[in-house]
């Protein structure tokens, strides 16, 4: 495990925009002349065959634990190989290296220093959960242009899908997440929430992932009592985005029932409806928040929890309803529901530690779950047994 720890800490890298997180600068520092990933994977190599794992990322230190035991996870099922992991997310990488103390590199620098270290074969597995704008990215920009056809043509590529890649993909996930929160679900007057990621274009077929996972989750609930949602899809927001402008003092029965009617797939709207068709009052029902990202970072932690607002000791007088800027816990309090915070929640005597806490944290992303982290770990194994190998020769101009 230790060298697990290893490859991680000196790994995390960016590639792609990340939407949501907190900003952090994009301009790059003057370019150097030498590769400072070439010195990492010269030290690490031992194998002809590499795997690059690219997620999402994060700064939380929660996520360190997640992130080795994915990592233990490919190392058991594919042994020959010198395993590193990557983040897609660009905005990221400052606030990875402060918060850990460790260096991040750029993705274009950890993949050609992959490249000139001799691999004969790389395998890129994506951590993400969607087949969405980031995993799009990765996979035809970073690694088929770049990689495959412009830089390193002679090496052998295989690339794993996301986490929904398929129908019995969607199907397992709402299996072990149905089986995780049953004992919830059997009560009326509990529901259970899950936050997903989304991207804001509503052209990315992507985004249906998560209703077809809530479609799953329900059918499995007797009391249809689960919901997913996201933090940056217009349609799956807590609140609906053309309605933030508009001003609304509060909500009142009447206008929920405007909301529930215009603007069903938001979470306030879909709760109201559920209050509505069991005769509960918001006060009757005790509501458990849940990731449904790979791992518990700045979303989970203050778009879903509003940690930092528990550490500012921020009351609920000045929060808004009719607007995304409060967190779903906030909101969902101020509508009168009760957010159980105790049950998987960062501990609020440790909500002011900055970029969260190492241990404690019972927030539960889905890189907990070993069933789920499995799904990512067949995926490569399906490719690598069908001998799925590519390069970029073919594509290659004829002389």
């Amino acid at each position: 495990m230790k060298s697990f720890k290893f490859y991680l800490m000196v790994a995390l890298v960016a590639a792609t925009t990340c939407a949501g997180f907190t900003s952090c600068s994009d301009d790059d520092d003057e370019e150097s002349t030498v590769n400072p990933a070439t010195r990492v994977v010269a030290e690490t190599k031992k194998h002809d065959t590499a795997i690059l794992l690219c997620t999402f990322g994060s700064t939380y230190n929660e996520s360190l634990d997640v992130y080795d035991n994915i990592i233990a996870d490919f190392q058991k099922q594919f042994p020959q190989t010198d395993i590193y992991m990557s983040f897609t997310s660009r905005t990221c990488i400052g606030r990875a290296e402060a918060s850990t103390g460790e260096a991040r590199y750029k993705l274009d620098q950890w993949l050609k220093a992959i490249g000139d270290a001799g691999y004969t074969r790389v395998a890129v597995q994506s951590l993400h959960v969607i087949p969405g704008e980031e995993y799009l990215s990765l996979m035809n920009t970073d690694i088929k242009k770049n990689f495959m056809i412009d830089w390193y043509p002679h090496i052998d590529v295989l690339k794993g899908a996301n986490l929904l890649s398929t129908d019995d993909d969607t199907e397992e996930v709402s299996k072990i997440l149905y089986n995780h929160y049953k004992d919830k679900l059997t009560d009326k007057k509990n529901i259970v929430l899950l936050m997903g990621h989304g991207n804001p274009d509503v052209n990315y077929n992507a985004n249906g992932k998560y209703l077809d996972v809530q479609n799953k989750l329900q059918a499995k609930a007797a009391n249809g009592n689960i919901f997913v949602g996201t933090v940056d899809y217009g349609e799956m927001l807590f609140w609906p985005k053309e309605e933030e402008e508009k001003e609304a003092d509060r909500i009142s029965v009447a206008s929920a029932e405007q909301m529930i009617s215009n603007y069903p797939g938001c979470i306030y709207s879909q709760v109201m409806k559920y209050c509505k068709t069991n005769n509960l009052q918001p006060a009757d029902v005790t509501i458990y928040l849940a990731p449904f990202m790979s791992i518990a970072g700045d979303h989970a932690h203050n778009d879903l929890w509003g940690i930092e607002a528990i550490a500012e000791n921020k009351g609920l007088d000045e929060v808004e309803l009719n607007t995304n800027e409060y967190s779903w816990r906030e909101r969902l309090e101020k509508a009168g529901f009760k957010v159980d915070r105790a049950f998987e929640a960062h501990p609020v005597g440790q909500a002011d530690a900055d970029h969260g806490i190492k241990d404690g944290c019972g927030i539960k992303a889905l890189g907990s779950y070993p069933e789920i982290r499995a799904i990512w770990v067949n995926h490569l194994k399906e490719q690598w047994d069908a001998d799925a190998w590519e390069n970029g020769e073919d594509y290659q101009p004829e002389a």
